[in-house]
């Protein structure tokens, strides 16, 4: 989101209602009392005015969110409360719409501080009869959508993931994308826990939209490295990345494919990253069963189920949400695949809650480390 848009959102919900609940509900009160509203805008106008100069982006920016949802949206709704009960009761107007406020303030509070870190465990069986009999009981953590610019420095958040993780014992950590939000440098004081994450056959990792960084450098090159810095990060943890590129689990003389795209989506909003379905899939020996790592569900409708020899598909990005905001087409605002399972004649997908957020809570649900078992039928 552009810095102009987020300064009209600024101007709708902070200095409008600030005007009106200073000259009309607060209208005869001390001149004090009614700057007093004002006080939470100010604080976010300066965090608006760091993110336009790209002073601590990251962290600017999850403040900006706090005090926008937790008081911005709050007293824009006392203002449309207020006018509407006002027209009925002006007497009333002011305690409804303060509640009304309050409220709401609640409710992103609890978003934010509380279930945004909730984290759970979600553990699922999936049976096929084509998987190779020394694969049956493989025991799979699904990671996906870190985001952890949205957490700061160092939130123990993070340990807890890496914590539940190692509790399930896995063989394997797939993880699906989107590590940080802006910049890798929001990855750096995570590392040490990040580290400590293992399974017996290894971490395999793909990238998500957004950690190509496509929204805070100011050039093309310093995007193009501060990539290859993320990329690095993820190579010294010992996760092994799949750009558009497989490998092949062999075990007791059977083999197991996992592919991993780069992001690949039907949305207009994202572009064009490079990502090949079939560079991905290259080399796999016909008939194997094929695990597919790709960030956005959107691709697997549009170019998996029954298209590619691919049983399994393991996506995230949705962060558990059906709906979302993008643009004016109403077309590109459902997920068709937005969480849990789903599938097309034998062909599986399974879209990953995840565990952050790029904003600064979550509305799609808990987050949630998934555990999936593959069983042989």
């Amino acid at each position: 989101m552009k810095f102009k848009t987020y300064l009209i959102f600024f101007l709708l919900l902070g200095v409008l209602p600030d005007v009106f609940i200073g000259l009309v509900p607060l209208g005869g009160a001390a001149w004090w009392w009614r700057l007093l509203p004002a006080i939470p805008t100010a604080a976010a106008l300066w965090y608006l005015v760091l993110i336009g100069r790209g002073v601590r982006y990251t962290a600017s920016l999850r403040a900006f969110s706090y005090f926008t949802f937790i008081f911005l949206f709050p007293k824009f709704l006392f203002l449309l409360v207020w006018l509407l009960v006002s027209a009925f009761s002006k007497a009333a107007a002011s305690w409804v719409a303060l509640a009304s406020a309050l409220a709401l303030s609640a409710f992103f509070t609890t978003l934010i501080f509380h279930v945004s870190t909730h984290l759970r465990v979600k553990h699922t069986q999936l049976t096929f009869s084509n998987l190779p009999p020394a694969f049956d009981g493989l025991r799979i953590v699904q990671l996906s959508d870190f985001h952890l610019g949205s957490y700061g420095d160092s939130h123990p958040y993070a340990r807890r993931i890496v914590e539940a993780t190692l509790a399930q014992k896995p063989d394997l950590i797939l993880f699906t994308g989107d590590l940080v939000n802006f910049d890798s440098r929001e990855a750096d004081s995570y590392l040490p826990w990040l580290r400590l994450l293992e399974a017996p056959l290894g971490i395999i990792a793909i990238r998500g939209n957004h950690d190509y960084l496509l929204h805070r450098h100011g050039t093309e090159e310093d995007r193009l490295s501060d990539t290859l810095r993320l990329l690095q990060l993820e190579r010294d943890m010992g996760w092994k990345l799949l750009l558009n590129e497989n490998i092949i689990l062999e075990k007791e003389g059977q083999k197991l494919a996992i592919a991993g795209v780069e992001n690949i989506s039907t949305s207009p909003y994202f572009p064009d990253v490079g990502g090949d379905l079939d560079k991905a899939l290259a080399g796999i020996p016909e008939g194997c069963f094929t695990i597919l790592l790709s960030h956005d569900p959107t691709h697997w409708a549009a170019g998996v189920a029954g298209k590619a020899p691919v049983d399994l598909t393991l996506s995230g990005h949705t962060h558990g949400l059906r709906y979302k905001l993008a643009g004016m087409d109403p077309s590109n605002w459902e997920f068709r695949h937005y969480a849990g399972i789903y599938r097309i004649g034998s062909q599986v997908l399974n879209v990953c809650v995840g565990l952050g957020s790029s904003f600064a809570f979550r509305l799609g649900g808990y987050p949630c480390v998934e555990v999936i078992t593959l069983k042989q039928n």
